[in-house]
């Protein structure tokens, strides 16, 4: 189990001085929670809405968390309503103890309504990545940002509170996300049809991203697609009405698209494919879904093509596909040099959410962060 020696001291006191207080009692007398504290006085709504609430877990940014993101683009840009919503996105419906944490990922619900950020056909719910990997309880919000609790277990009247040393990041819609993930190609073939509105605003959506490479894999076809194919080729990598997170996908599963046909979900030795491609980073959290990236454009014209386990890399699933050196689509397109991270050719076997390949990919993303342009656009449509 994650071990917290360190602050074990305080965490007995906190634990001994919590019971039956109130959170805003609790937090006014926490210095390293002073912060939030005064943060949650100009959200009255939040703080009565939080006074009577029972069976609630808070994540708590410590203050050296809102210290950090104080300096970041994003709280420069934020305003009341940004602010609010942020922290409804730390609060979670139910008490998860540190006990209740495992190394499979599990998606925890929050209380975060705001249709910016929670775009979801009736009862469904944004929600937090939480798994335990590398001996740290972490978890995984918008953008696929990483939090580690620092201090689990506070007990107060209506629930409990772990500490984490990162303020949570709202999720943001697919397009901002793909860039920020540095799928350039796929948000610049989106906007070339005309579909970036569509897919921003679909509610409850899984979409599988190719990623750049998978999009240079077959970057000789492409000048030839009309946008009516294009359309079709895209609108197969949807799936509507569905929030298909790698715990609720199996071992032959079928989809239906926005495309009209079906796509099947593989998973042979831990690792997951969809169709012929591979899954290589998966459960990135958008405002109305999720987002899996594979290595491979699918084909809504081979509906039977299924992964070649034997190969670390799998054949374009269109025939006559060559590779081409330039990454299609992005000519005009806003790119960044902070993006989220780089997947890797060789490394990235893993399946959503295990603890090899994919934990790679999140330190990546936790340590380059989101910067410059790429945070600013992002507030930007929510400000």
């Amino acid at each position: 189990m994650p071990s917290f020696k360190r602050t074990l001291p305080l965490l007995l006191l906190l634990s001994a001085t919590s019971l039956a207080q109130s959170l805003s009692s609790l937090l006014g007398s926490v210095e390293s929670l002073r912060m939030l504290s005064e943060i949650l006085k100009t959200q009255p709504d939040i703080v009565s809405s939080l006074s009577t609430a029972k069976n609630i877990t808070v994540l708590a940014p410590s203050n050296d968390a809102f210290s950090s993101f104080m300096k970041s683009p994003m709280a420069m840009m934020a305003n009341g309503s940004t602010v609010g919503a942020l922290l409804s996105y730390h609060v979670l419906e139910g008490v998860y103890k540190s006990s209740d944490f495992m190394k499979m990922p599990q998606f925890l619900p929050t209380m975060l309504m705001d249709r910016r950020f929670a775009n979801f056909t009736m009862g469904g719910k944004q929600v937090v990545e939480a798994a335990i990997e590398d001996g740290k309880y972490n978890l995984y919000s918008g953008l696929h940002m990483k939090s580690s609790v620092s201090m689990p277990d506070v007990v107060f009247d209506g629930g409990t509170i772990h500490v984490i040393d990162s303020v949570l990041t709202l999720p943001m819609n697919v397009s901002t996300t793909a860039i920020a993930a540095n799928l350039t190609a796929a948000a610049g073939a989106l906007m070339h049809v005309g579909l970036v509105e569509a897919v921003d605003t679909l509610q409850s959506v899984t979409i599988f991203a190719p990623n750049n490479a998978a999009f240079q894999a077959i970057g000789n076809l492409l000048p030839g697609l009309d946008n009516d194919t294009l359309t079709s080729i895209l609108g197969y990598h949807c799936v509507p009405m569905t929030v298909g997170f790698s715990t609720s996908l199996s071992d032959g599963q079928e989809l239906m698209t926005l495309e009209g046909s079906k796509l099947t979900i593989h998973i042979k030795e831990g690792v997951y494919y969809v169709n012929g491609a591979k899954v290589v980073m998966g459960n990135i959290i958008t405002s109305n879904g999720v987002v899996h990236v594979i290595d491979g454009v699918l084909n809504p014209n081979n509906t039977n093509d299924t992964p070649n386990t034997a190969d670390e890399t799998q054949s374009a699933a269109f025939p006559s596909a060559t590779r081409v050196s330039n990454v299609p689509f992005t000519s005009g397109l806003m790119t960044m040099t902070g993006s989220m991270t780089s997947m890797p050719t060789s490394t990235s076997t893993a399946a959503p959410g295990s603890t090899n390949a994919a934990n790679t990919l999140r330190g990546n993303i936790a340590s380059g962060a989101v910067v410059g342009a790429a945070a600013l656009f992002a507030l930007a449509i929510v400000a």
